[in-house]
């Protein structure tokens, strides 16, 4: 039901109109016939004067045009002032008219009966649209929400006033003891989290919904050990890392992922820090559009840098530019770090303080069948880069990866061979500060392991596994960022930055979890293939060498690596690469794997 803006300026008119009755009616014991007898001009003059200025008002503050479904605090004080200031003047003619006939009750009166009468039809229409389906609908899933705070208060109105959702709230759980048993916009908060298996029954929930964005990780498994067990639909509020900038709403729920259930915490960073050490920077993202690429630039973008997207898929830097134009200022570039001129026209164009190196190729087995691109791109590409920056940039984080740690593979070696740049640049160089950001595996990254499983499972074919003892270090996209960013304001230059993250996940483990998210359970509903270690991998991977020493920083999650050895002179480093450039584009044969090994065993 939507009132039109005429009806709702003829009851708004009305709360003037009939204001001065009622005020006499009530001060004269209710009797309506001394009203209109002793009373009568009274009553016409005072009607008149309070009706045309009551409805002045109205015209002039057009409060017939709110929306009154989502009346607030905001309109009833608007209200309340239109009212005092009308009154005012309604009691300044009659004072000046009239002072002897009417009775001071009146002027008391009178305000409270037009404010009541116009904010009533208000809190009606609230009651019809919020209230309505809660007591007279029952369809819809029965909803339980988990949080009864700022998020779950959020999410309760806005499913209350939406009946199109398909939800009907039968209450909420939370932990903390002083709120069980209230009531929060007329849903009683029925428990604690312990308390969900025997609500789930009792109630015939079919819905619950986690609203505490601010949850650590163990709160999240906890409850997700609670719920697992039922077939029920579950759905979760993103952490406040993913709300950055968004609005709280059922829109942002969406279901459990597997990075909910890490086995220790997330990594957040500072967001007013960043925010106030970004701000009005211009800031170099190569790589721009791939998953950690896309990432740096969205809360870069949030923090009012002047971002230069380089990235040579076209499609992908339309597209991110596209997404990020109304929160920052962009600059879009189509370019191949491969190309040291371009580079260097790039960057004197812009002239960026901070450069984030994160273009690569990263596949391990497609990078064992085709070394030379690797060298070519993950290498020279970041030779080009760290030689047109030097001088030019503040700063230059290059990304790096846990199978540049004692590396066996190809895709390793030149990560590892990035590292060693990096170090002898950072030796050699003092107008430029340059470290690296080593990874552990990123999940949400694109190609990762969990997107592999979900295709094996959509196509009902068993979930692949390369070895059961094999074990990793897993991270989020988020958590890669946010190590990016903090690293890049810590004052050190010539480390390699790593972040703690708490113990290696067995990859089986992983899969079991992983199954039991999308309803399975692993080695009953989905089977299991064990393929084999393949060209280039280990089964475990480590964060550093056993050599490298490492140390504790100014952030309590990031931990900075000092290699034992001096890392390569610059001269010696650039005249390696270059070599093995130039044997490349001249098509001469080059064993590049293993003359990278040859090169990188003098460090030992």
């Amino acid at each position: 039901m939507l009132l039109s803006n005429r009806v709702k300026f003829l009851l708004d008119g009305l709360a003037f109109c009939l204001s001065v009755y009622l005020s006499l009616w009530l001060r004269l014991d209710f009797s309506a016939t001394i009203v209109v007898g002793q009373y009568s001009k009274v009553l016409i003059w005072g009607t008149v004067i309070d009706a045309i200025a009551g409805i002045v008002f109205i015209l002039v503050y057009k409060t017939y045009r709110q929306i009154w479904r989502y009346t607030s605090l905001k309109e009833l004080w608007d209200i309340a002032r239109i009212v005092f200031w009308e009154k005012v003047i309604f009691i300044l003619i009659i004072q000046l008219l009239f002072w002897n006939l009417f009775p001071r009750s009146v002027f008391l009166l009178s305000p409270l009966i037009s404010f009541g009468l116009m904010v009533f039809p208000r809190f009606l229409a609230r009651f019809y649209y919020d209230g309505r389906f809660r007591y007279f609908r029952k369809g819809g899933k029965k909803a339980l929400i988990v949080g009864a705070g700022d998020a779950g208060e959020k999410i309760s109105r806005e499913i209350a006033g939406h009946p199109e959702l398909g939800f009907n709230i039968v209450g909420f759980v939370d932990d903390d003891a002083k709120k069980v048993s209230s009531f929060l916009h007329g849903y009683r908060v029925l428990g604690k989290i312990k308390d969900i298996p025997e609500l789930v029954k009792k109630q015939n929930v079919e819905t619950i919904i986690v609203a505490i964005p601010s949850a650590g990780r163990q709160t999240i498994k906890k409850i997700y050990d609670f719920v697992s067990s039922f077939p029920v639909e579950t759905l979760v509020m993103p952490g406040m890392y993913e709300l950055i900038g968004k609005k709280i709403s059922i829109t942002s729920l969406r279901s459990f992922n597997l990075e909910d259930l890490l086995f220790r915490d997330p990594v957040f960073y500072d967001v007013q820090r960043v925010g106030h050490f970004f701000r009005n920077k211009k800031v170099l993202v190569t790589g721009a559009c791939g998953s950690i690429g896309s990432e740096i630039c969205r809360q870069l973008a949030l923090s009012g840098s002047h971002l230069i997207l380089l990235d040579n898929n076209e499609t992908g830097i339309f597209d991110l530019s596209n997404e990020l134009g109304g929160n920052a200022e962009i600059s879009p570039v189509v370019a191949d770090i491969r190309f040291p001129r371009r580079l260097e026209a790039i960057i004197q164009r812009y002239c960026p303080k901070f450069i984030f190196h994160a273009a690569a190729y990263k596949h391990v087995p497609l990078m064992e069948e085709n070394g030379e691109e690797a060298f070519h791109t993950n290498v020279v590409g970041t030779l080009n880069l760290l030689e047109t920056a030097q001088g030019r940039a503040k700063k230059v984080v290059v990304i790096s990866t846990d199978k540049a740690v004692e590396p066996e593979n190809m895709m390793g070696l030149s990560k590892k061979m990035t590292e060693v740049m990096v170090l002898a640049a950072a030796k050699s160089f003092s107008d430029t500060d340059f470290s690296v950001v080593r990874f552990g595996n990123v999940l949400g990254s694109r190609g990762n392991v969990l997107e592999v499983w979900k295709k094996q499972i959509e196509k009902k074919e068993p979930l692949t596994i390369t070895d059961p003892a094999m074990k990793r270090y897993f991270m989020t996209t988020q958590e890669a960022v946010t190590l990016v960013l903090e690293a890049s304001m810590l004052p050190d230059s010539g480390n390699i930055f790593v972040l703690k993250m708490g113990e290696m996940i067995p990859i089986l483990e992983l899969a079991r979890v992983f199954c039991e998210i999308q309803g399975y359970v692993l080695e009953k509903d989905i089977n299991v293939e064990i393929t084999g270690i393949r060209p280039g991998e280990k089964i475990i991977e480590k964060l550093w060498e056993d050599q490298e020493q490492v140390m504790e920083t100014a952030h309590q999650k990031i931990m900075k690596i000092m290699p034992d050895h001096d890392a390569f002179s610059w001269e010696d480093t650039v005249h390696f690469v270059r070599s093995m450039e130039q044997r490349i584009q001249e098509g001469k044969p080059v064993q590049v794997k293993a003359e990278m090994m040859r090169f990188l065993e003098r460090l030992s």
